[in-house]
């Protein structure tokens, strides 16, 4: 409203400031479960479900004023990897609160480990009355903002999923524009163009900061989109029929966390991963129609990552899988990408007395345990999840 830069400048430090203080962690948000307290920062620390909704409207908000790619990228961070886990993968139930590492979903206080008490982590259809009704807010607003108008009479897309728009352009022609992809399992995405009449407008296409050489073509043939600058940017006089194919190839990252004893988070694109823990639902209220679950761990959970000392991205190996058919990737049956790992248990690595997962060990740990193969899958699919990783010294 101001039009003064500084206030865009402010919005981006609060963020920043607020991550760096209590949000060492990943999947986008940050420890407050309830309040940021002081030195309540390790990634059990959880957060609101109506928080991370709250969140992806935000950073939405702030891209759509700003043109700014970060804040989308921001959203991304939650939509993908917090906000999915949070809900049983029919909906029908939500927990409270969720945090980045979190073995166990059941309905004891957690506190003061976690500052709320009572049942805060079980998934249930009839508590949380706050969360109940904003969590529904969380996909209309992301598949509201997946297209946005420029100022030069274009259109921009700002987040990739399968959808079709229509919309104005040029001076006053109507457009539809179908999307096909299964971003963010998947790198291609395909446009297809169907302007009522031929019609010249910019299309702009976001390319996140961690895809380094993106790939279009247009009508099958490969397009110089020189400098990036966060967007391919393709004006042209656009005709019934026309075709865009993008590709944004991902690779692995590792992320550390140094406020929380230098432990480790590893990427893929736009997902982040979670030890991949086998989950027992035990069915605690509701109805049979909406159940209320208690997710109890079935497997071990307590690992440190093996890393290769050389170069640690190669301690890891991605596996594809098909798109399920169900259309629900954030499932364990259903992660179409999933990665294969080391790592090796730290039995002093446990849960309190009320079943909370103890704090970060420190980093790197030694540990005489037996090296395994682990399963990672994405952050989103995983309701029980270790994200955050102590590594093997």
């Amino acid at each position: 409203q101001t039009q003064e830069t500084k206030h865009l400048e402010a919005a981006n430090r609060n963020f920043n400031e607020i991550r760096e203080l209590y949000g060492q962690v990943p999947g986008g948000m940050f420890g407050s479960d309830e309040n940021c307290r002081e030195g309540y920062i390790d990634p059990r620390q959880a957060v609101e479900t109506c928080g991370m909704v709250e969140m992806m409207l935000s950073t939405e908000i702030l891209f759509t004023i700003t043109g700014d790619p970060v804040w989308a990228e921001r959203c991304e961070d939650v939509a993908f990897n917090s906000y999915p886990a949070a809900l049983t993968a029919d909906m029908k139930a939500l927990r409270y609160l969720q945090s980045p590492n979190m073995v166990q979903s059941d309905k004891v206080s957690k506190s003061p480990g976690i500052q709320n008490g009572g049942p805060m982590f079980q998934m249930n259809p009839n508590r949380h009355r706050c969360c109940q009704h904003n969590q529904g807010h969380g996909w209309p607003y992301f598949a509201e903002h997946l297209w946005l108008a420029t100022a030069d009479n274009g259109l921009a897309v700002a987040f990739y999923s399968e959808n079709k728009v229509t919309a104005v352009v040029g001076k006053g022609t109507e457009v539809s524009i179908s999307e096909q992809t299964n971003y963010p399992f998947e790198e291609q995405i395909e446009f297809s163009i169907e302007p009522s009449n031929k019609v010249r407008f910019p299309l702009y296409l976001r390319v996140p900061s961690w895809c380094e050489k993106p790939v279009v073509s247009i009508n099958g043939e490969e397009a110089d989109y020189g400098e990036l600058a966060g967007y391919i940017r393709i004006e042209k006089t656009w005709e019934a029929g026309d075709k865009v194919s993008l590709s944004l190839p991902m690779k692995l990252n590792l992320r550390t966390w140094e406020a929380n004893k230098n432990s480790v988070s590893v990427d893929y694109g736009p997902l982040t991963f979670s030890l991949k823990i086998e989950e027992d639902y035990v069915q605690d209220g509701g109805t049979e129609e909406w159940p209320a679950w208690e997710i109890y761990p079935a497997s071990p959970w307590n690992y440190a990552l093996v890393l290769n000392s050389n170069d640690p991205l190669q301690s890891f190996e991605v596996i594809k899988r098909d798109y399920p058919a169900s259309d629900m990737p954030f499932t364990h049956e259903g992660a179409p990408i999933m990665l294969k790992a080391k790592g090796k248990i730290i039995p002093d690595w446990g849960m309190d007395e009320n079943n909370l997962i103890q704090e970060l060990p420190d980093n790197p740990v030694v540990t005489e345990e037996t090296t395994d193969e682990i399963i990672l899958i994405p952050m989103g699919a995983a309701r029980l999840r270790i994200s955050s990783f102590p590594v093997v010294k």
